[in-house]
């Protein structure tokens, strides 16, 4: 992982997420029931896996059935004879498609943004949530050419700065922060836009200049019913215009005089605001990106402290050769390091988001009728390098990796 450069990161992950697999090849879907009539009842079974649905609180060896685009069935022994294809997953775990709750994918239009089928479907990725890269001024050219092109499955967060991330939207021209624009957009984009980012530098000296601009991000919030993701603080007057549903994003933070964190700068102490989030029904997404010191992972972890959600903050900067995050996968195996079971790893990145946005589509879930986004993957041991922002280093001895995804009832293969 530590090796691997970015030309090699790309061209692993570059056309395999956009086609169909091809038939004969290990694990791949096999036809069966051809010619018979009535026609099978499923498309596509996903047969002898550990099925890990959270939402429905099941871990157990089943078989999955796909009819087009839906979950059909969840159960044990689906007859072969049934279905038109079937992919044999045994020893490896099925869930939900993942969701990745934040990254940055407007690719083309914001400098630092990644494209998202990179990070999405060929990493087992079946959704991403832009997390702000696009404001009222430039939604509808993301809208247009990323998330009506992108293969993987792209909602977003509108930035409450006019013209998006990542420039310190929020500290220039006053006028570029605007309640009414933000509205407007998210009205015109309903089936796109799930709720507000607001990026506030975490600096104790723009207190002032934070709490107006989140008093139009609560403006803009209210008067659409979304949910405001705010960047981390330990400011009481901030996290006092949060309501229920709105959500904090960073908790990990590496200490330091312009980032706070969920210890407030104490060592191996989680601060009483950070306790009374959850009673509040206030969210909290991890977010790596720069925004990881095992440190205060180790800290949280050790009192039984996690993030509601796994998330990337994904954006070029953070893959090979210069970064760290890699993709979520990576992520989400530095949560096993730090004591979550996969079971409830795999909750933060399937069922918790898609309980925490209103998602216009059933993601997140093998509930019959829900989307038909899957991943398949395993958990390999032994000992693996995993890196925070600092790239301290800890050796992590599981590995989650996807083996193929499931979009829409299509198939697409990808091997590490």
């Amino acid at each position: 992982m530590s090796n691997t450069n970015r030309r090699e990161f790309l061209a692993t992950v570059a056309a395999v997420a956009i086609a169909p697999i091809q038939a004969g090849r290990a694990g791949v879907p096999q036809t069966a029931g051809r010619g018979a009539t009535p026609a099978p009842a499923f498309d596509l079974v996903i047969k002898g896996g550990r099925v890990i649905d959270p939402s429905r609180k099941l871990s157990a060896v089943m078989d999955v059935g796909i009819k087009g685009d839906r979950i059909a069935s969840v159960a044990a022994g689906i007859p072969v004879a049934d279905a038109r294809g079937v992919y044999e997953a045994g020893g490896r775990i099925v869930s939900a498609g993942l969701i990745d709750l934040h990254g940055h994918v407007y690719d083309g239009g914001i400098t630092t943004s990644i494209d998202p089928d990179i990070v999405g479907l060929a990493r087992g990725v079946t959704t991403i949530v832009d997390a702000g890269s696009a404001g009222a001024a430039n939604f509808a050219g993301f809208r247009k050419y990323v998330i009506e092109r992108a293969h993987t499955r792209i909602y977003a967060l509108l930035n409450i700065g006019m013209n998006g991330c990542c420039n310190n939207e929020i500290y220039g021209d006053p006028r570029l922060v605007d309640a009414r624009q933000a509205i407007a957009t998210i009205e015109q984009n309903r089936s796109f836009i799930l709720g507000i980012k607001v990026r506030i530098n975490g600096r104790h000296e723009d207190l002032a200049h934070d709490i107006e601009v989140m008093k139009k991000a609560r403006e803009a919030a209210d008067a659409t019913g979304l949910p405001i993701m705010l960047h981390w603080t330990n400011e009481p007057e901030l996290i006092a215009l949060l309501k229920r549903g709105d959500i904090l994003t960073h908790p990990f933070n590496p200490p330091s005089p312009n980032s706070s964190n969920l210890t407030g700068g104490e060592p191996g102490k989680i601060l009483p605001i950070v306790l009374t989030l959850k009673d509040r029904g206030i969210w909290t997404d991890f977010s790596h990106g720069g925004h990881l010191a095992w440190s205060v992972a180790e800290a949280a972890a050790k009192q039984g402290w996690f993030p509601d959600t796994i998330s990337t903050d994904i954006h070029r900067g953070h893959v090979p050769p210069n970064g760290i995050v890699y993709d979520l996968p990576t992520t989400v195996s530095k949560f096993l390091y730090l004591g979550l079971s996969i079971e409830q790893a795999i909750e933060k990145v399937t069922a918790a988001p898609a309980k925490i946005l209103k998602f216009p589509e059933k993601i997140g879930s093998l509930e019959p009728g829900s989307v038909a986004d899957l991943t398949i993957s395993e958990v390999r041991s032994g000992d693996f390098e995993l890196f925070d922002t600092r790239r301290e280093k800890r050796v992590g001895h599981q590995k989650f990796v996807p083996t193929a995804t499931v979009k829409g009832g299509t198939i697409v293969y990808w091997e590490p």
